[in-house]
């Protein structure tokens, strides 16, 4: 069987342990990005199609045409979101729709990108906001799996002919999950690996921190916690953004806790987590009850925005505390995350789908 994983960029790496797993399991898979991450993740087929991407040139095009991708991300509604663009950016698509045609359609002549089994959306993305090529695609007995990461659904919405055309809406978000009844949930894959063991330099305690965008993680809350906490016992905050993701390692491998968010309960964890818990670090975070019930054994230290500096004074100054969520962080991301499980529990989908022969 062919799998094509399709994604504006490859922002975390994950996209590569599913590629990975299907291979693993004896199928064929590929990715397919837009645009490089600045992060500067392995790439399969990158196409560097031309207006996408981080430029700041965009940013203020797309604030200035009040880009329906840049809503204020938020959670714990049942709300339905779906895009919805300003007049003057649906004459931007448009225009971008058409210098993208023959890009695409050279790209997927010189792939064989059309020749696919199973397409897989990262985001609910295909490369045109009219949805053509993945109508076509369903018309031709294609499956089609939409796979969201948080961002897509919280800030832009749904792309509706994306949506309607998708067989199978999974989900790493637990916000997501709740919210949406069509959304099925599946953890990220990790390899932790990949990830060097956590060695704290001396001295003070330090608390790594590492957003992508700062209003979703809490960031200025996490800044001034740990800010007026070290006003009162030895500690530093090591704010971990803007650079390369081995950079981003080899700092948050020196740190003796990492915070991940303190913004929403059911916005829980991400890659940020995944990495610090397979280092031993100990790994704080704010989880709901209903997101605690939904994962009961985690190795999480939990706290709130309201209750962070306390929580990371209490963390900072007892290290049996910190050894105890240090070492309970590498069982558990093996338990519930390790790429293979990730790619099995996919292909057990397919098959109960009737997409793929039982084994």
């Amino acid at each position: 069987m062919k799998i094509l994983h399709l994604s504006p960029q490859n922002y975390t790496g994950i996209l590569n342990l599913f590629v990975e797993g299907h291979r693993e399991l004896g199928h064929e898979s590929r990715l397919v990005t837009f645009y490089r991450a600045w992060n500067q993740y392995k790439e399969d087929i990158c196409l560097n199609l031309p207006f996408v991407g981080h430029k700041e040139w965009l940013w203020k095009v797309k604030r200035l045409v009040k880009s329906g991708s840049l809503n204020v991300p938020f959670t714990g509604t049942t709300e339905r979101i779906f895009w919805t663009p300003s007049s003057a950016e649906k004459i931007l698509m448009r225009g971008r729709d058409m210098i993208w045609t023959p890009l695409v359609r050279k790209a997927a002549k010189k792939y064989d990108l059309w020749d696919y089994d199973i397409y897989h959306l990262e985001g609910g993305m295909s490369f045109f906001r009219d949805g053509r090529d993945i109508q076509a695609l369903k018309k031709a007995g294609k499956k089609i799996v939409s796979y969201y990461h948080g961002l897509d659904l919280r800030m832009r919405g749904a792309i509706r002919p994306v949506w309607e055309a998708t067989d199978l809406h999974i989900t790493c978000e637990f916000d997501l999950y709740l919210r949406y009844p069509e959304v099925d949930y599946l953890f990220l894959p990790f390899d932790q690996s990949e990830m060097p063991q956590a060695d704290p330099l001396q001295g003070k305690i330090r608390i790594c921190h590492a957003p992508r965008i700062r209003s979703v993680k809490g960031t200025e809350e996490i800044i001034t916690a740990v800010e007026d906490l070290s006003r009162e016992i030895p500690v530093e905050l090591v704010l971990i953004e803007n650079m390369s993701h081995s950079e981003a390692i080899r700092m948050k491998a020196s740190c003796h806790i990492a915070v991940d968010q303190v913004y929403s309960g059911d916005m829980g964890y991400g890659v940020n987590s995944l990495e610090t818990l397979s280092m031993g670090i100990a790994t704080v975070t704010s989880l709901s009850r209903t997101y605690q019930d939904f994962i009961p054994e985690h190795p999480f230290f939990l706290t709130t925005s309201k209750t962070l500096k306390r929580d990371l004074r209490e963390l900072a100054l007892d290290a049996d505390l910190r050894k105890k969520h240090a070492l309970a962080g590498p069982p558990w991301i093996l338990a519930r995350h390790n790429w293979l499980s990730v790619a099995e529990e996919i292909h057990r989908i397919y098959r109960e789908r009737g997409w793929e022969k039982p084994q």
